[in-house]
Protein backbone atom coordinates (compact mmCIF):
# COMPACT_ATOMS: atom_id res chain seq x y z
CA UNK A 1 0.00 0.00 0.00
CA UNK A 2 2.86 2.43 1.13
CA UNK A 3 4.68 1.75 -2.77
CA UNK A 4 1.51 2.33 -4.56
CA UNK A 5 1.18 5.89 -2.37
CA UNK A 6 5.23 6.24 -2.94
CA UNK A 7 4.10 5.51 -7.02
CA UNK A 8 1.39 7.71 -7.07
CA UNK A 9 2.97 11.02 -5.90
CA UNK A 10 6.10 10.23 -7.90
CA UNK A 11 4.11 9.81 -10.98
CA UNK A 12 1.74 13.03 -10.14
CA UNK A 13 5.16 14.86 -9.53
CA UNK A 14 6.07 13.92 -13.19
CA UNK A 15 2.48 14.59 -14.64
CA UNK A 16 3.08 18.31 -13.08
CA UNK A 17 6.74 18.67 -14.95
CA UNK A 18 5.48 17.66 -17.98
CA UNK A 19 2.51 19.88 -17.94
CA UNK A 20 4.34 23.03 -17.09
CA UNK A 21 7.26 21.61 -19.58
CA UNK A 22 4.65 21.60 -22.32
CA UNK A 23 3.52 25.28 -21.46
CA UNK A 24 6.73 26.15 -20.98
CA UNK A 25 8.11 25.51 -24.71
CA UNK A 26 4.78 26.86 -25.92
CA UNK A 27 5.72 30.01 -23.92
CA UNK A 28 9.44 29.77 -25.15
CA UNK A 29 8.04 30.40 -28.50
CA UNK A 30 5.83 33.19 -27.96
CA UNK A 31 8.07 34.86 -25.95
CA UNK A 32 10.51 34.72 -29.06
CA UNK A 33 7.68 36.00 -31.20
CA UNK A 34 7.29 38.67 -29.13
CA UNK A 35 10.54 40.17 -28.22
CA UNK A 36 12.17 39.56 -31.72
CA UNK A 37 15.21 38.56 -29.61
CA UNK A 38 16.55 35.31 -28.88
CA UNK A 39 18.25 36.81 -25.16
CA UNK A 40 15.12 39.03 -24.35
CA UNK A 41 12.52 35.95 -25.60
CA UNK A 42 14.82 33.20 -23.52
CA UNK A 43 14.67 35.84 -20.52
CA UNK A 44 10.97 36.99 -20.14
CA UNK A 45 9.47 33.06 -20.52
CA UNK A 46 11.92 31.80 -17.86
CA UNK A 47 10.90 35.09 -15.34
CA UNK A 48 7.35 35.16 -16.55
CA UNK A 49 7.54 31.38 -15.41
CA UNK A 50 9.13 31.05 -12.41
CA UNK A 51 6.37 34.62 -11.19
CA UNK A 52 3.45 31.97 -12.50
CA UNK A 53 4.84 28.51 -10.48
CA UNK A 54 5.25 31.21 -7.19
CA UNK A 55 1.76 33.13 -7.68
CA UNK A 56 -0.50 29.79 -8.33
CA UNK A 57 0.60 27.18 -5.98
CA UNK A 58 -1.88 24.30 -8.37
CA UNK A 59 -0.55 23.85 -12.06
CA UNK A 60 -3.22 22.48 -12.76
CA UNK A 61 -4.74 26.40 -12.76
CA UNK A 62 -2.01 27.92 -15.13
CA UNK A 63 -2.92 27.65 -18.86
CA UNK A 64 -1.23 29.15 -22.18
CA UNK A 65 -3.52 31.73 -21.99
CA UNK A 66 -2.75 32.89 -18.46
CA UNK A 67 1.52 32.73 -19.21
CA UNK A 68 0.64 34.57 -22.20
CA UNK A 69 -1.19 37.29 -20.49
CA UNK A 70 1.58 37.73 -17.92
CA UNK A 71 4.18 37.47 -20.81
CA UNK A 72 2.92 39.99 -22.53
CA UNK A 73 2.01 42.38 -19.14
CA UNK A 74 5.54 41.92 -18.29
CA UNK A 75 7.41 42.53 -21.98
CA UNK A 76 4.95 45.75 -22.00
CA UNK A 77 7.02 46.80 -19.18
CA UNK A 78 10.35 46.35 -19.77
CA UNK A 79 10.00 48.09 -23.35
CA UNK A 80 8.59 51.24 -21.29
CA UNK A 81 11.12 51.06 -19.15
CA UNK A 82 13.62 50.54 -21.48
CA UNK A 83 11.74 53.66 -23.57
CA UNK A 84 11.86 55.81 -19.99
CA UNK A 85 16.36 54.85 -19.72
CA UNK A 86 16.82 56.05 -23.32
CA UNK A 87 14.02 59.14 -23.37
CA UNK A 88 16.83 60.11 -20.19
CA UNK A 89 19.81 59.26 -21.59
CA UNK A 90 18.77 61.64 -24.67
CA UNK A 91 17.85 64.51 -22.40
CA UNK A 92 20.69 64.08 -20.22
CA UNK A 93 22.87 64.39 -23.85
CA UNK A 94 20.63 67.53 -24.40
CA UNK A 95 21.75 69.08 -21.24
CA UNK A 96 25.55 68.28 -21.78
CA UNK A 97 25.23 69.87 -25.56
CA UNK A 98 23.52 72.78 -24.10
CA UNK A 99 25.76 73.67 -21.77
CA UNK A 100 28.24 73.35 -24.08
CA UNK A 101 27.12 75.60 -26.31
CA UNK A 102 26.96 77.99 -23.23
CA UNK A 103 30.60 77.54 -22.55
CA UNK A 104 31.66 77.82 -25.65
CA UNK A 105 29.93 81.19 -25.30
CA UNK A 106 31.31 82.11 -22.61
CA UNK A 107 35.24 81.17 -23.30
CA UNK A 108 34.27 83.71 -26.38
CA UNK A 109 33.20 86.37 -23.51
CA UNK A 110 36.05 86.19 -21.43
CA UNK A 111 38.72 86.74 -24.81
CA UNK A 112 37.36 90.06 -25.15
CA UNK A 113 36.21 90.68 -21.53
CA UNK A 114 39.24 89.73 -19.25
CA UNK A 115 42.76 89.39 -19.09
CA UNK A 116 44.22 86.28 -19.56
CA UNK A 117 44.88 85.61 -15.67
CA UNK A 118 41.43 86.79 -15.35
CA UNK A 119 39.55 84.38 -18.06
CA UNK A 120 41.54 81.53 -15.89
CA UNK A 121 40.32 82.47 -12.56
CA UNK A 122 37.00 82.76 -13.87
CA UNK A 123 36.94 79.62 -15.55
CA UNK A 124 38.45 77.58 -12.38
CA UNK A 125 36.10 79.43 -10.11
CA UNK A 126 32.76 78.78 -12.18
CA UNK A 127 33.88 75.87 -14.15
CA UNK A 128 34.98 73.87 -11.64
CA UNK A 129 34.54 75.25 -8.02
CA UNK A 130 38.03 75.75 -7.35
CA UNK A 131 38.33 78.49 -4.30
CA UNK A 132 40.13 81.56 -4.17
CA UNK A 133 42.84 80.37 -2.25
CA UNK A 134 43.48 77.47 -4.41
CA UNK A 135 43.57 79.60 -7.34
CA UNK A 136 46.18 82.34 -6.10
CA UNK A 137 48.44 79.44 -4.79
CA UNK A 138 48.69 78.36 -8.15
CA UNK A 139 48.82 81.14 -9.82
CA UNK A 140 51.37 82.85 -7.42
CA UNK A 141 49.27 85.40 -6.04
CA UNK A 142 47.19 86.85 -3.04
CA UNK A 143 43.62 85.11 -1.96
CA UNK A 144 42.89 89.49 -2.49
CA UNK A 145 43.96 89.76 -6.08
CA UNK A 146 42.41 86.57 -6.79
CA UNK A 147 38.68 87.85 -5.50
CA UNK A 148 39.12 91.29 -7.03
CA UNK A 149 39.85 89.75 -10.27
CA UNK A 150 36.71 87.82 -10.17
CA UNK A 151 34.68 90.87 -8.63
CA UNK A 152 35.70 92.33 -11.73
CA UNK A 153 35.61 90.08 -14.49
CA UNK A 154 31.89 88.97 -13.27
CA UNK A 155 30.75 92.79 -13.80
CA UNK A 156 32.07 92.95 -17.06
CA UNK A 157 30.08 89.68 -18.05
CA UNK A 158 27.31 90.82 -16.76
CA UNK A 159 27.63 93.82 -18.70
CA UNK A 160 27.70 96.31 -15.49
CA UNK A 161 31.13 97.39 -16.69
CA UNK A 162 31.71 98.09 -20.51
CA UNK A 163 35.17 96.69 -21.11
CA UNK A 164 38.12 98.31 -23.30
CA UNK A 165 38.36 96.10 -26.02
CA UNK A 166 41.99 97.70 -27.74
CA UNK A 167 43.21 97.17 -24.17
CA UNK A 168 41.47 93.89 -23.16
CA UNK A 169 43.29 92.50 -26.87
CA UNK A 170 46.51 93.97 -26.23
CA UNK A 171 46.84 92.02 -23.36
CA UNK A 172 46.38 88.89 -24.62
CA UNK A 173 49.25 87.26 -26.80
CA UNK A 174 49.24 85.29 -29.66
CA UNK A 175 50.01 81.95 -27.67
CA UNK A 176 47.23 82.66 -24.98
CA UNK A 177 44.68 83.68 -27.50
CA UNK A 178 45.21 80.07 -29.31
CA UNK A 179 45.57 77.89 -26.46
CA UNK A 180 43.62 79.24 -23.51
CA UNK A 181 39.84 78.58 -25.19
CA UNK A 182 41.08 75.00 -26.72
CA UNK A 183 42.24 74.43 -22.97
CA UNK A 184 39.14 75.92 -21.11
CA UNK A 185 37.58 73.42 -23.62
CA UNK A 186 39.41 70.39 -23.44
CA UNK A 187 38.88 70.49 -19.51
CA UNK A 188 35.04 70.43 -19.54
CA UNK A 189 34.84 67.58 -22.13
CA UNK A 190 37.38 65.70 -20.33
CA UNK A 191 35.30 66.89 -16.57
CA UNK A 192 39.38 67.45 -15.84
CA UNK A 193 40.49 70.82 -14.79
CA UNK A 194 43.90 69.68 -14.50
CA UNK A 195 43.98 69.71 -18.70
CA UNK A 196 44.16 73.05 -17.99
CA UNK A 197 46.05 73.77 -14.84
CA UNK A 198 49.12 71.82 -16.12
CA UNK A 199 49.46 73.84 -18.87
CA UNK A 200 49.67 76.99 -16.80
CA UNK A 201 53.37 77.13 -16.16
CA UNK A 202 54.19 76.90 -19.94
CA UNK A 203 51.63 79.76 -20.68
CA UNK A 204 51.78 82.07 -17.53
CA UNK A 205 55.53 81.87 -17.28
CA UNK A 206 56.03 84.23 -14.16
CA UNK A 207 55.18 83.06 -10.41
CA UNK A 208 53.15 80.06 -11.70
CA UNK A 209 53.46 77.22 -9.73
CA UNK A 210 52.84 73.69 -10.39
CA UNK A 211 49.39 72.41 -8.18
CA UNK A 212 48.53 69.15 -6.38
CA UNK A 213 45.34 68.94 -7.84
CA UNK A 214 42.14 67.68 -5.20
CA UNK A 215 38.95 66.27 -6.59
CA UNK A 216 36.71 68.87 -8.59
CA UNK A 217 34.01 68.04 -10.65
CA UNK A 218 32.31 70.61 -13.16
CA UNK A 219 29.67 72.71 -12.10
CA UNK A 220 27.23 72.27 -15.46
CA UNK A 221 29.61 74.48 -17.06
CA UNK A 222 29.12 78.24 -15.73
CA UNK A 223 25.25 77.63 -15.13
CA UNK A 224 25.86 80.40 -12.41
CA UNK A 225 25.82 82.75 -15.17
CA UNK A 226 22.87 81.78 -17.38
Amino acid sequence: MKNAKKSMLVETDFSEEEYLQGHYHKLLRYCLFLTKNEWDGNDLAQETMAKTIQHYSHPAVISQGLLKKVAYNKWIDIVRRRQKEILQDVLKEEVYQHHMEKALIITDTLLTHTTPKQAVIFFLTEAFDFQSAEIARMLGTTEGAVKAALHRTRKRINKKEAPNSDLIESLWSEEEKKLLPHLFQESLQEEDPGVLIDALPAIFHDNVTTYSLPTHTPTNAFNCVA
